[in-house]
């Protein structure tokens, strides 16, 4: 009999960055590599894509994650316009791209319409940016109204993402939350990922991302701050006390070399967690969830970091990749389920197999996934392989 587990979500995802998976395992020996020259590259890919790719990438990378197991995802979606920046004649195009794909392959999606004003906390979209673009608040709050009614097909919802605190003005983050919270969206972004936008938040507003955030009335239950690596005392405060999420995405993390987040301290300050393969340099929500706690223990010196009253490992991680993640996402849980070998050679002689299928699983290990009541992965494959 196959063991099964809920269905994990991943939380966080650019489906278009698939396809940068190793063209950037290079660097010029003449320069150095970091999160800011590995963007030049996701520019550069950006831009490139015309409406049918950007619909395949989102197919390849949806049925990928069902194969590994996730059961649903959070698109952060930002690819608005054209390759050089105008407009579709159909403005919501490559937004409905990503729905038709999550539909092709039945993944739960969340699509999370991106708002993406500027190219810096003082700066103006570059040209390379200038696909990602928003012009106004009212065009964001047209786009949601025109976006709802996805959210009653099922298997799509619909949220708000503010991609950053440096991409979106000041003035706009609590009106947009506004906006979402009137119509019941879950609103996520990215926040403190890398120090310089740390440095540039609290040089421009005198706040950190977070600080900032709290201000303008963006933080609180429905809120998720994703990957949130740098991180001060006050900042987990302000987070634990409006009872936001924050979503890991440590094999991303690593890959860009933004850092090791505060995991220890934001579970024990009660925030829930949640994982994301964000750019899915690797698409294995195991792998997200062993990360995320060996991440933990090398920088506290402890064993067991994330678990539950119990002091279990197991069933912690297990809420990360599936309870908190459909929270995060707005998305109904609806029996999805992973169910994976039972005679794989790692679960010979184990007696607890959900920590062993956590902390020592893989992709291979999945045998069958369902969504909603359907079989979209039989035998390790999608079943329209």
């Amino acid at each position: 009999m196959a063991i099964a587990l809920p269905g994990f979500a991943n939380v966080h995802s650019h489906a278009f960055q698939r396809l940068l998976r190793g063209s950037v395992q290079r660097r010029d020996p003449q320069r150095e590599d970091s999160f800011w020259t590995w963007r030049e590259r996701m520019y550069a890919l950006a831009t490139s894509l015309d409406l049918d790719g950007i619909e395949a990438a989102a197919r390849l990378c949806y049925a990928e994650c069902l194969e590994a197991g996730y059961t649903a995802v959070g698109e952060f979606h930002y690819l608005h316009n054209r390759e050089d920046g105008s407009p579709y004649p159909e403005w919501l195009a490559t937004t409905y791209a990503h729905a038709r794909a999550a539909r092709q392959v039945g993944i739960r999606l969340s699509l999370l319409w991106t708002v993406y004003a500027r190219g810096g906390f003082d700066a103006p979209l570059q040209p390379e940016q200038r696909r990602f673009g928003v012009p106004d608040l009212d065009t964001a709050k047209l786009a949601l109204d025109a976006l709802m009614p996805l959210a009653d097909t099922g298997a799509v919802r619909v949220g708000l993402a503010l991609h950053s605190v440096r991409a979106v003005p000041r003035d706009w983050l609590g009106p947009l939350a506004e906006e979402a919270r009137r119509r019941g969206l879950p609103i996520h972004a990215h926040v403190s990922e890398q120090p310089r936008e740390v440095a540039e938040c609290r040089r421009h507003y005198g706040l950190s991302p977070v600080q900032l955030l709290r201000a303008e009335g963006v933080l609180g239950p429905d809120f998720t701050a994703v990957h949130a690596t740098w991180l001060d005392d006050d900042d987990i405060e302000a987070l634990a006390r409006s009872r936001a999420t924050v979503c890991l995405c440590p094999t991303t993390e690593g890959d860009l070399g933004d850092g090791i987040p505060p995991t220890a301290e934001l579970h024990a300050a009660g925030i829930p967690l949640a994982i994301g393969s964000d750019s899915h340099a690797v698409i294995d929500p195991f792998a997200e969830l062993r990360t995320a706690e060996y991440d933990a223990r090398a920088r506290t010196g402890c064993r067991c970091v994330l678990t539950d009253g119990s002091g279990d490992v197991g069933p912690a991680l297990a809420r990360i990749a599936h309870a908190n993640g459909y929270d995060a996402l707005g998305l109904p849980d609806g029996g999805d389920r992973v169910f994976l070998r039972d005679d794989a050679r790692v679960f010979e002689r184990v007696r607890d197999l959900l920590p062993v299928a956590l902390l020592a699983g893989h992709p291979g290990l999945v045998e069958r996934v369902d969504v909603a009541g359907q079989t979209v992965v039989e035998g390790g494959r999608h079943v329209l392989r």
